[in-house]
């Protein structure tokens, strides 16, 4: 690991340099690529139907922090690991906001590999590629949910939304959870849970507090 802005944390994983973002999400400089993981674009609508009283703007607010993150980058293409979606994609105001948000970054390349959640997607509608279950690129296997990668490969992965508590700061932070072959990717999006991870657990732990990615337990081998 090496010293980067406040906000960034430089690492090295099966050879390559990847930065590690306070705002969740990986960047990869020599593909230009943004990844992020978990999403869920209309969970709160899922949840106001089903009459659970939720915060309203999440969508907006996970959209602005994602567009915030391909401007710093200057991503030319963004991947997200799995659960694009939560739940069925039918007319809703996130839809709407997804395709403005899509028109805005024309120019990227979005490409998404199949989650649990995503049984709904049509890559055509939403205005994005579709990976599979899995992609193998260069030394990594993209895949939402975590496995064991083959012949070596280091696997980038979603679905367990970890997250880790950082002494002397209250609650529990978003965090990158870094094992032998198997990086865990925070969920991007705001409105989630998650599985607590912790030193005991084994890898470095990296928590996302306000921002700020701060390695709380561990180290990478």
């Amino acid at each position: 690991m090496n010293a980067s802005p406040d906000d960034e944390l430089d690492i090295v994983l099966a050879g390559e340099a990847m930065v590690l973002s306070g705002a969740r999400a990986m960047f990869w400089p020599a593909r230009g690529r943004l990844i992020i993981a978990d999403l869920h674009l209309g969970k709160s609508h899922v949840f106001r139907r089903a009459g659970i009283a939720v915060p309203s703007g999440a969508t907006r607010g996970d959209l602005d922090r994602l567009a915030a993150l391909v401007a710093r980058t200057a991503a030319r293409e963004l991947w997200i690991v799995g659960d694009l979606l939560h739940g069925p994609a039918a007319q809703a105001a996130w839809r709407d906001a997804w395709l403005e948000w899509r028109r805005q970054h024309a120019g990227l390349d979005v490409a998404v590999l199949a989650g649990n959640h995503d049984r709904a997607l049509d890559g055509g509608v939403l205005e994005v590629r579709q990976l599979g279950d899995a992609c193998v690129d260069g030394p990594f296997l993209f895949s939402h949910i975590p496995r064991a990668g083959a012949n070596g490969q280091h696997v980038i992965a979603g679905h367990m939304h970890p997250k880790t508590s950082v002494p002397g700061v209250p609650r529990s932070w978003p965090a990158f959870w870094l094992r032998a072959g198997l990086t865990v990717l925070p969920a991007f999006s705001d409105f989630t849970g998650g599985h607590i991870v912790d030193g005991g657990e084994g890898g470095l732990i990296v928590a996302c507090v306000a921002g700020t990615p701060i390695p709380v337990a561990g180290r990478l081998r």
